[in-house]
């Protein structure tokens, strides 16, 4: 035998949801990064444009500063100023802009005398006529010498202290620029939010729309970009639609296909018992046991059919939202009653067939339910009823021994005042019970502990839809004192009355036997 393995698909749909990307978040990243590359580039291009240029202007400094010391020796000398009164008087002119110079009398090509010199000047004996670079103690310097009329003015700076003005000058443009793009940053998530506000809405339209409302959604259709999800949304609900009602359709046509050949199995054969119980022949023994098997047969198969459109039914008609109609106190017990009845007198019929005998039934109420007309349970009773009696039926035919079956139905108030309260539905049945792993299992569609078991496996899973279509839960569970046997609760949502709460009271309200 081959054994075929398919791959799971919810596990890689469970790893994309681990890590949802943020559609907003690309956005402003994206919006971020573009400005970046396009500050980068103009910045690339600038940059060596504005290092030129800021070197040209400390060079007509240069240039500059010893014009102005040129023509100022000059005016010393058609005054006819001494050398010590020349010499002070450019000392305090060239010491002002801060650029090194030294102003020397040239009589000779060897033959220069220093008049003046600042005190960061490096000493320009080598430096040649015009714009020059020399070394001076480990510095190198941009030098600007000027000769004129016996005049030798050289005027330098340091290239590393223009270096650090290009650097400084560079970081004035940085920090605008890191401003302005945290303000874009700020800008661009809140507009690309405000932007994306339509497909938030629509997300919040779809998570609180009931499962079995088809009506086209408005939501985006006047949004270019988000019309077209819209309007395909919108046709998936309408496919959806027909589909149930495609299913629902079938689902009935095949309860009255099915049902009627049943019955009239089920009636020929029923006439056929009463024509050999009227007949005493010893040969009909075997035929009587073969009817008799093929009755309980077609009870069988009747019974999981009924069931089987019942939970066709709960499941195209339960929804997220509370039902239309809902049950207070007196009809929650009526309920109860009901159910029990029929319950009952369904075990009363198997057991007359020739199975299990009858246990005794004990049921217990709140009181606070016989006369409290403002608990509200948002569930129809009929729905409870079917409830109470797939478990009731299930209790039933599993229980074994002389203790009785348990039907126990109390109001849970809430600790917070004005907060929902519950109603609890406990049936216990002292059978063989059910492990960890069965009671996970007993949940499922179909399942059975035993195969030869005259259950359906469906009566828990109704219970289960039904619990569900209210908001509320089933559980299975053990007897807390370790006796064998099944406790099945049935927790649902309740409303209690605006009143001072009360403490709920249990008083035995019925007992069947």
């Amino acid at each position: 035998m081959s054994t075929h393995r398919h791959s799971d698909p919810v596990q890689p749909v469970a790893a994309l949801q681990t890590a949802p990307k943020s559609l907003r978040l690309q956005l402003v990243v994206a919006l971020s990064l573009t400005l970046c590359m396009l500050w980068d580039s103009v910045a690339a291009w600038m940059f060596p444009t504005m290092q030129r240029e800021l070197r040209l202007v400390l060079d007509n400094r240069l240039i500059d500063s010893a014009k102005m010391v040129a023509g100022l020796a000059h005016q010393f000398q058609q005054q006819d100023t001494p050398l010590g009164a020349q010499h002070t008087a450019l000392q305090s002119v060239i010491g002002r802009d801060g650029v090194a110079c030294e102003v020397s009398l040239v009589r000779s090509e060897v033959d220069i005398v220093p008049l003046a010199r600042t005190d960061n000047s490096p000493g320009f004996s080598p430096a040649p006529s015009g714009f020059g670079q020399i070394e001076k103690g480990g510095k190198l310097w941009r030098t600007y010498v000027l000769e004129d009329h016996g005049i030798r003015i050289a005027t330098a700076d340091r290239l590393d202290v223009r270096d650090q003005l290009v650097t400084a000058f560079a970081r004035t443009l940085v920090l605008p620029f890191v401003l302005s793009l945290v303000g874009v940053v700020v800008l661009s998530w809140w507009i690309t939010g405000w932007c994306l506000q339509p497909l938030r809405q629509l997300g919040q339209v779809l998570a609180q729309r009931p499962p079995q409302d088809p009506s086209p959604l408005q939501i985006g259709l006047d949004t270019v970009e988000l019309a077209p999800l819209t309007h395909n949304l919108n046709q998936l609900l309408a496919r959806m639609d027909a589909a149930l009602e495609h299913e629902r359709r079938w689902t009935a046509d095949a309860a009255h296909e099915l049902r009627t050949p049943l019955t009239a199995i089920k009636t020929h054969t029923q006439i056929a018992q009463l024509v050999l119980e009227r007949q005493a022949a010893a040969d009909c023994t075997q035929a009587r046991q073969a009817l008799a098997q093929a009755h309980a047969g077609i009870e069988h198969m009747h019974a999981t059919l009924e069931q089987l459109l019942q939970l066709a039914q709960l499941e195209n008609t339960c929804s997220a939202t509370a039902p239309a109609s809902c049950a207070s106190g007196p009809h929650i017990v009526a309920a109860l009653r009901q159910a029990v009845d029929q319950s009952v007198e369904r075990a009363r019929r198997q057991a007359a067939q020739g199975q299990q005998p009858v246990p005794q039934l004990d049921t217990a109420v709140d009181s606070m339910l016989e006369s409290a007309e403002a608990w509200q349970l948002h569930l129809p009773p009929a729905l409870l009823t079917c409830a109470i009696t797939n478990l009731l039926d299930n209790a039933l035919r599993h229980h074994r021994g002389p203790l009785p079956v348990t039907v126990r139905m109390q109001l849970r108030t809430a600790s917070t005042p004005g907060a929902p309260g519950s109603l609890v539905v406990s049936v216990e049945d002292h059978g063989a019970g059910l492990n960890t792993e069965e009671r996970s299992q007993a949940l499922q569609r179909f399942w059975r502990k035993a195969a030869n078991s005259t259950g359906s496996g469906l009566g828990l899973t109704i219970v289960q839809r039904i619990a569900h279509s209210a908001g509320g839960r089933l559980q299975l569970q053990a007897h807390a004192d370790g006796t064998p046997g099944l406790c099945a609760q049935l927790h649902l949502p309740a409303q209690p009355p605006t009143s001072a709460h009360r403490e709920p009271a249990v008083a035995p309200a019925l007992s069947h036997a």
